[in-house]
């Protein structure tokens, strides 16, 4: 393992953990009261500050990251089988645009199973779960989003870590 893999591999457990430990609970649902409306403004979950969406490019820089975030998993061989193997990557692609912008707290629709549902059968591993994170971190400098837009991206999925990773 170079240098550098090491050092990213360590940032990455850091953030994760960072993100885990500010959010304020885990193994939610993207159905839960947290993506309900309030009045006629729509709250960000987790603390997510508003207008971090459009920071990022609206739907279609979120769009951008989910695509970029999916060239460097399948590029992965800790985790690109298991994306092939169980997933038309088109479909996560659109579904993973609908779930980040609803975790961050914009758009109204995620057509996709519960993260619990979703990942049950899968035995994903912390490791494996890592190696997301990582690319995910690999897509953001892919798209050119600076480092604090990344860690709202991180941190907006931290609580649904227990519920993918279930091995």
């Amino acid at each position: 393992m170079s240098i550098k893999t090491l050092f990213r591999s360590m940032l990455t457990a850091v953030a994760l953990s960072l993100a885990l430990a500010s959010s304020p609970a885990l193994a939610q649902d993207p159905g839960d009261d947290r993506f309900t409306e309030s009045g006629k403004t729509k709250t960000p979950p987790f603390g997510i500050p508003d207008g971090i969406v459009e920071d990022m490019g609206g739907e279609a820089g979120i769009n951008a990251w989910v695509q970029a975030l999916f060239h460097y998993i399948l590029l992965d061989y800790r985790i690109a089988p298991i994306f092939n193997e169980f997933g038309h990557i088109e479909r996560q692609i659109a579904l993973n645009t609908q779930l980040e912008q609803r975790v961050l707290g914009k758009g109204n629709e995620y057509m996709g199973a519960s993260m619990a549902a979703a990942h049950a059968d899968l035995q994903i591993t912390m490791e494996e779960f890592n190696a997301v994170v990582e690319a995910a971190y690999n897509a953001c400098e892919r798209v050119n989003y600076h480092y604090y837009e990344c860690n709202q991206l991180i941190a907006a999925l931290a609580p649904f870590t227990f519920d993918i990773v279930t091995n």
